[in-house]
């Protein structure tokens, strides 16, 4: 029983014990932050900071006046790249059409040179059969090389944006709210 009691008080006495050492450890690492203002020792295991601030490419399409009802009627879209670093080669773009749209005027595929940094490139495409009949859509992608590597960006355009996740989610959210602020009601 006593060499129970012993091994007890040990093991109890190690682990607080360790988790001093850990938590003083802790305490120790923070005492050495700053702001990122701060210049300090750089770690090189953290990644460089990326989104889609700091992407390449930005593309988007700007929503056309109006996307006709039914049948045949024509659709002008507007699409925009911008670069936000210096490019090593040339811009590429490629407008991507569903089945049933076909490109009325300007040009679905093209590489431009000497694009440079912060400069916008603005495209144009007027296309027939981009109707709210049924949900289609029509994507604008744009790469360019930088070092080794190719980046690129891309935009959709939905012809009923009304079906898209993006709104219709909201209302999904609100429903469930709902049933579970109902459901929180009932609970015994």
């Amino acid at each position: 029983m006593r060499n129970r009691k012993t091994l007890t008080v040990l093991l109890l006495g190690l682990l607080f014990g360790i988790s001093g050492a850990a938590y003083f450890k802790d305490k120790a690492r923070a005492a050495h932050r700053g702001p990122a203002s701060v210049e300090g020792k750089r770690i090189p295991w953290i990644p460089a900071p990326v989104g889609k601030h700091l992407a390449l490419l930005k593309v988007e399409i700007a929503k056309p006046e109006s996307i006709p009802e039914d049948g045949d009627g024509e659709t002008v879209l507007r699409g925009r790249i911008l670069v936000n670093q210096d490019l090593q080669g040339d811009l590429n773009y490629t407008w991507h059409m569903p089945e049933g749209v076909q490109v009325v005027s300007g040009s679905v595929k093209d590489s431009l040179a000497n694009v440079k940094t912060g400069q916008i490139v603005d495209l144009s495409l007027t296309v027939r059969g981009f109707t709210k009949e049924s949900q289609k859509l029509i994507s604008l992608q744009a790469s360019a090389t930088r070092g080794e590597l190719v980046l690129g960006g891309s935009a959709i355009l939905p012809s009923r944006p009304e079906d898209t996740w993006e709104a219709v989610a909201p209302d999904m959210k609100r429903d469930a709210e709902e049933q579970l602020g109902t459901s929180k009601n009932h609970r015994r």
